[in-house]
């Protein structure tokens, strides 16, 4: 490892201190170090939007919605990501500060392995244009806004239809995102290697409604069937697209991937179990 790039979210507390600290202990063994501009640290600089420098490795300081954002932004250039967690639970970013030591350390040893995580296609189509297209790592949410009132949302999977769901909205989630949104509303947790992708129903106005998980390579078609306003396409809880009655989502397996960086010695079961023991202290 040559260069890494660090990439943070600057309203953490201690975040220019821990980049620092990242910073000395890379120079001090000849990697060079390139941060974003604000934390004023390293042998170069560069600003969120522009393209990175040349490295072998992007770390993210903040909790998982830093590293989606991050992942949204650079998940296309195929270089690893390794997340230091300063948020609540960060399943993404596993590695937490009091091992920060020994996780740069596993990363110039090479004990660590590549994930690739596979990512969502999303298209909102509109009177049969396509209006927007983006990517997802962990989940594109269809939801209602302020109103206390349900909405329909018709469901399709390859052209044949689910069903219609009642409620206040559904979740269409990688095995990356069951341990976020779609768990929250009742989904289940999926080990990242398995191939498949959920449909997780919000409040549904419903006894029977489940999630329900199909073929990562499916093709999941989501029709809006109410004519009111206030309804939203969330993607990854970054990007928010307003909807109209009769638009037509079509969500679908994409061409990128995120690579994550995966140290020696933590499994995600290891990860899971550590953070759900968090919430329940």
């Amino acid at each position: 490892m040559k260069a890494v790039a660090i990439i943070a979210n600057l309203d953490k507390s201690h975040v220019h201190q821990i980049a620092g600290r990242i910073c000395a202990w890379c120079q001090g063994r000849d990697i060079r170090v390139y941060a974003q501009r604000e934390l004023k640290c390293g042998d170069g600089s560069f600003d969120l939007g522009e393209p990175l420098p040349p490295v072998d490795l992007v770390m993210v300081l903040g909790g998982d919605g830093t590293f989606l954002s991050a992942a949204r932004r650079y998940g296309a250039s195929g270089l690893p990501f390794l997340g230091v967690n300063l948020g609540h639970l960060g399943f993404l970013a596993e590695v937490e500060v009091a091992d920060l030591d020994s996780a740069l350390q596993k990363l110039v040893n090479h004990e660590y392995e590549i994930e690739q995580r596979g990512m969502l296609s999303v298209r909102i189509i509109r009177q049969g244009e396509v209006v927007e297209h983006t990517f997802a790592l962990n989940d594109a949410a269809i939801a209602k806004g302020t109103l206390a009132r349900i909405i329909r949302l018709d469901v399709a999977v390859d052209n044949a239809p689910i069903g219609c769901y009642y409620g206040d909205g559904l979740i269409v989630s990688t095995p990356t995102g069951s341990t976020g949104y779609s768990l929250s509303a009742g989904g289940p947790i999926v080990a990242p290697n398995v191939n498949l992708v959920l449909i997780t129903p919000i409040c549904p106005h419903t006894l029977h409604a489940r999630s329900i998980a199909v073929a990562r390579d499916s093709l999941i078609a989501v029709e809006v069937k109410s004519n009111q306003r206030e309804i939203f396409l969330t993607v990854d809880g970054q990007c928010s697209f307003p909807l109209q009655f009769q638009d037509r989502l079509e969500i679908s397996n994409s061409s990128y991937h995120t690579s994550l960086v995966r140290l020696h010695g933590k499994h995600f079961f290891d990860i899971l179990r550590e953070k759900l023991m968090e919430q329940n202290r």
